[in-house]
């Protein structure tokens, strides 16, 4: 068969056919013109002046035997896996940006859950603390006020360290009378200190039967007091890292006056 001109232009790497003299890509084993193996054919090399100057665009590497894309070019399998690697990549950053879209709405607008991741939370952060081997030291207020107040007895009696002094107020079901304790930062309580009724007079003045505690973290205790004038010690929960404290009188022991609460003062305890 006479050699003749090939069909297109020939370039670095093409195959040409020994028999027609067609030029063909270096991935085929016979001519495409003439059907001849390709074994013997000449490869078409660069121009001298391009063998001496930096290589751009994409390598070209030819195939080998072997059956599979990997098999014939190992480079071909690299050169896919990381695209795939960033499509999954970009696919999972997507649903986890939507699932902490749909929980963050959730969370805003569903009480409910509100309520329980808040719980939650909590109880994780109390178990941290209780994990922790931490002293308990006492906890003092920097202010303390009170809804209401008999005159000469001041909310600051209630927790200025004394147990001559008291906090007297009348007391009224509704609204409970409450005294109000705030840090400086956040604390977390632990124990209550209870100090009943009037020092000086006990049975005149009426004493707490039950004390609510709302925390700042919009979190509550309830303690039932005995009506003794012995210090009493209660356990606290739910207090954590809080920056005040309202303590609420929402049931008392009657004195023989008129209805009134004393309160000789509040030791807290816990870690700040």
């Amino acid at each position: 068969m006479t050699k003749t001109k090939p069909t297109h232009s020939l370039k670095p790497g093409d195959l040409v056919c020994s028999t027609c003299g067609e030029g063909n890509v270096p991935t085929r084993k016979f001519c495409a013109r003439c059907g001849s193996s390709l074994v013997e054919a000449a490869r078409v090399e660069p121009p001298w002046q391009r063998r001496f100057t930096l290589r751009r665009g994409p390598k070209v590497v030819p195939l080998t035997k072997g059956s599979g894309r990997s098999a014939s070019n190992p480079h071909v399998h690299d050169r896919g896996l990381k695209p795939l690697i960033l499509r999954i990549y970009r696919k999972v950053r997507t649903v986890v940006a939507v699932c902490v879209l749909v929980a963050g709405v959730l969370y805003g607008a569903y009480p409910p859950l509100r309520i329980a991741v808040n719980h939650r939370v909590v109880a994780i952060k109390q178990r941290i603390l209780n994990v922790a081997d931490q002293t308990l030291v006492p906890i003092h207020a920097v202010h303390v006020d009170a809804s209401a107040q008999a005159s000469g007895h001041a909310p600051l009696s209630a927790a200025d360290e004394l147990t001559n002094t008291y906090w007297l107020a009348p007391w009224v079901a509704s609204p409970a009378p409450q005294l109000v304790l705030a840090f400086s930062h956040p604390v977390t309580l632990k124990k209550l200190i209870l100090h009943s009724g009037a020092s000086d007079a006990y049975v005149a003045h009426g004493r707490p039967s039950s004390l609510r505690l709302v925390f700042s973290d919009h979190e509550s205790f309830t303690i039932t007091p005995q009506d003794t004038s012995k210090p009493q010690t209660f356990d606290l929960q739910h207090a954590v890292l809080i920056t005040s404290v309202q303590v609420q009188v929402t049931a008392i022991y009657q004195g023989s006056g008129s209805p009134d609460v004393a309160v000789s003062e509040l030791e807290l305890f816990g870690i700040q």
